[in-house]
């Protein structure tokens, strides 16, 4: 069970950031794709509720288009995950919200709209593989409609066998459809993710997977998904946001850099992407420009720019004290800790800034401020972890 369990989480965490990444790609060149293509810049700028929209509005006139009721799905699936915070991808790493339980319940509305357009989308699909089992487009997109419902099964439902059918379904899809044209190059996204993953394993692991047919090849999953990010024609953008996670996975930093700096470029009112570049900076021990990046979407917000309304403050203003504790300037980071911890609201981070600052002020022989701080905390959220270590800090805090 074990093994099974990190096999799901490896496989769905695969196919949640790729297959239904918000930076998916429509190349335009001479095509007018009309009312989709401004609803896919909305997707990738993270703006759900105008890309639903618009993607509604043109299934009414052409209900059998497959990449229309796709987007539509990935736009449902991804405004639930944005509103709960996990879209992050660091939130998918080794220990993260992703992989704990989940303190939200999916509501019954959301559930019926999401599970509605997927049953849409992969009905057409089925109909057009019973016509021609060679279709290739709807070989893809089927393949796209099972990613999306493993993400369901896997972020939100924490339903993590349905999750690994769905994702293994997806992994078949484009695996059938690169034997059928091994030039649909958008299909090695999911299967050199497979490879990168699978080959990566532990070997008696990687044992056990090869008993299931899963086969992998580190290097090899690196370069086709490369390859997507160059000749890729719908998920050319999917593949540069995976190749970032893999490069910095590989310690690869700067090239990780480089490739959200120009997504960023790109999707200017997607505050994640220069938040990822921010981080990376820490990564790389560029602590200055770190801070700076931190500090830039906390002055896009306050100035009300489009797409910064609804960031995470509080999240981003800790990491943007953090970025300033490296630097040694006690004061800017006491600034945003205290900021942060004021706001209204449940936000883990919150307490988190507040736990940030007593622990400043402790260094900086303030203990009456930091005591203030730790009780704070332990009153506020008592059963938490955060509310834990507060009681246990003041406990020290109390002894000397």
């Amino acid at each position: 069970m074990i093994v099974r369990f990190i096999l799901t989480s490896l496989l769905v965490a695969v196919i949640f950031l790729t297959a239904n990444s918000p930076a998916q790609e429509l190349e335009m060149q001479g095509n007018d794709f009309g009312p989709r293509a401004v609803a896919i810049d909305h997707l990738r700028n993270l703006e759900y509720t105008e890309a639903k929209q618009q993607l509604r509005q043109w299934v009414e006139g052409h209900p059998t288009d497959l990449l229309a009721w796709n987007y539509l799905a990935t736009a449902t699936l991804y405004q639930e995950m944005f509103q709960r915070g996990v879209l992050e991808s660091r939130v998918y790493g080794q220990g993260g919200e992703a992989f704990k339980p989940s303190k939200v319940a999916v509501t019954p509305e959301f559930q019926k709209e999401l599970l509605a357009v997927l049953d849409k989308a992969q009905g057409l699909a089925e109909e057009k593989l019973k016509a021609d089992r060679s279709d290739k487009d709807a070989l893809y997109w089927a393949g796209v409609s099972h990613g999306t419902r493993a993400t369901y099964h896997f972020v939100l439902r924490k339903e993590y066998m349905p999750a690994l059918h769905e994702a293994t379904e997806a992994y078949r899809c484009h695996s059938q459809l690169l034997n059928l044209d091994p030039k649909y190059v958008d299909a090695y996204l999911i299967v050199g993710m497979n490879n990168y993953i699978v080959g990566s394993l532990p070997w008696y692991i990687k044992v056990l997977a090869a008993l299931t047919g899963r086969h992998g090849d580190r290097a090899e999953g690196l370069q086709q998904v490369k390859r997507v990010t160059e000749g890729g024609h719908y998920a050319r953008e999917d593949a540069k946001l995976m190749l970032a996670v893999l490069y910095e996975r590989e310690k690869m930093y700067a090239q990780a850099l480089t490739l959200y700096r120009e997504m960023g470029r790109s999707y200017p009112r997607n505050y994640l992407l220069q938040y990822e570049a921010a981080a990376l900076c820490g990564l790389l021990n560029d602590w200055r420009t770190s801070a700076s990046g931190y500090e830039s979407i906390v002055a896009k917000h306050r100035g009300g720019e489009s797409g910064y309304k609804d960031i995470p403050l509080a999240k981003v203003l800790y990491r943007a004290g953090q970025a300033h504790e490296h630097l040694q300037e006690w004061d800017d980071a006491l600034a945003r800790y205290t900021e942060a911890g004021s706001l209204p609201g449940s936000d883990r981070h919150i307490y988190l800034c507040n736990l940030a600052a007593a622990d400043l002020q402790t260094r900086l022989n303030h203990p009456d401020q930091a005591r203030l701080l730790y009780q704070r905390v332990a009153d506020a959220v008592p059963d938490s972890d955060e509310g834990g270590l507060a009681r246990r800090a003041l406990k020290k805090l109390n002894a000397n």
